[in-house]
């Protein structure tokens, strides 16, 4: 059986012509950008547009790696590329803003409208059997997986398989929480997502990465990567070796290759370094020594399965909370506003003149609210 290739390009900063040369020294390793896409058909870029933010909070894909990826496109003879995202909170071209990026700078590349929706039947489904997507992403012939490399609180990681996430249309993503409530039935939602659209090729900015409080609240740290493949759970298991955690214990990698989106068994995968221009083969091992981060901020605690799980669901006794920090919350109510499920599990009980208060009985623990905080004031504990 033909191996999944993952290409680690050595990419220390932001420098645009740097993330360019590695971008496409790395899409050139796997075959060129015209083994994924041609020129005559429909692409959608997919970044990893969370929320209107700043490139510098890491919370997004860097806007250099999106500027070099539709770059590359565009010398390619794309003419017919937009690139979007459906955020948790704000547009699409809000997000787009705040990093700076408007068209005049996409290389021809539209901004999509990702505010309509349409319901797709996808009756092979394993968890869901349709998807309200973004009207943009029926409309794609191919897609192009423009993730970032985070800490989630729900699943671990966000990389590659995640991203798919952002292609169903605003707050149906909150609300998919509710319909998929443990981590194993959402992941294997997604990579019913991945089965559906198909996307055909991952780029990964892990030139700075983030720890800790992710998706929206960590904190940066330097990997100084670009990984790409064709394979998102093959990304994604060597994203979660570079951090020192099991592969098996990311419910998005398990699920997506049980669903035969991609492989997370390090037999199966074929890792090239390319540094400098130079390529060549490298092992796990050898990777984890050159750019292993046994200190980065990640949960590697198993989940909790079976009798203690049955106890969590009576008493939540075992399970990982959110918490507002006083200090931190400006009592915005964007928490209560996301909140998915009925009633909602975190409310003003006491007033808009104090914080907002959980009800943990309620609490289906997806972390949508840690997710968007706009103050990073929520923590998972």
């Amino acid at each position: 059986m033909e191996k999944s290739k993952v290409v680690l390009a050595v990419c220390k900063n932001y420098d645009e012509e740097k993330v360019y040369a590695a971008v496409r020294d790395a899409v050139t390793t796997l075959g060129g950008i015209s083994c994924f896409v041609s020129s005559e058909e429909n692409i959608l870029v997919k970044p990893n547009l969370l929320y209107p933010s700043k490139e510098e909070k890491c919370i997004t894909t860097n806007p250099v790696v999106v500027k070099a990826v539709l770059r590359l496109l565009s010398e390619s003879g794309c003419t017919s590329v937009k690139v979007g995202d459906s955020p948790a909170t704000g547009s699409c071209r809000q997000a787009m803003n705040q990093l700076g990026l408007s068209e005049d700078q996409l290389y021809g590349t539209k901004i999509a409208d990702m505010s309509h929706e349409v319901f797709v039947e996808y009756t092979e489904g394993k968890a869901a059997k349709g998807f309200w997507l973004c009207d943009d992403v029926v409309k794609a012939d191919a897609i192009i997986g423009l993730c970032k490399m985070k800490t989630h609180a729900f699943v671990k990681i966000t990389g590659a398989v995640k991203n798919m996430y952002g292609l169903i249309c605003g707050m149906r993503k909150a609300r998919g929480h509710v319909i998929y409530p443990n981590a194993a039935k959402f992941s294997t939602m997604i990579a019913d997502i991945h089965r559906l659209v198909k996307p055909r090729l991952h780029v990964m900015d892990a030139v700075v990465a983030m720890e800790g409080n992710g998706p929206g609240s960590g904190t940066p740290t330097d990997m100084g990567l670009i990984i790409v493949s064709a394979d998102p759970v093959a990304i994604d298991t060597v994203f979660a070796r570079l951090v020192d955690l099991d592969p098996v214990l990311v419910p998005t990698n398990t699920r997506g290759m049980v669903a035969g989106i991609g492989t997370c068994r390090e037999s199966e995968i074929e890792l090239k370094l390319l540094d400098d221009g130079l390529l060549t083969d490298i092992s796990f091992e050898e990777m984890f020594a050159r750019f292993g981060r046994k200190d980065f901020n990640v949960c590697r605690e198993k989940d909790k399965v079976s009798i203690l799980s049955l106890l969590s669901k009576i008493t939540g006794r075992f399970m990982r909370r959110p918490y507002i920090d006083a200090n931190k919350c400006v009592k915005c109510g964007v928490c209560v506003d996301h909140c998915p499920v009925d009633g909602r599990a975190v409310t003003f009980k006491n007033g808009k003149d104090n914080i907002p208060v959980y009800d943990y009985g309620k609490c289906i623990r997806c972390y949508c609210c840690q997710e968007i905080c706009p103050q990073h004031a929520i923590k998972v504990r």
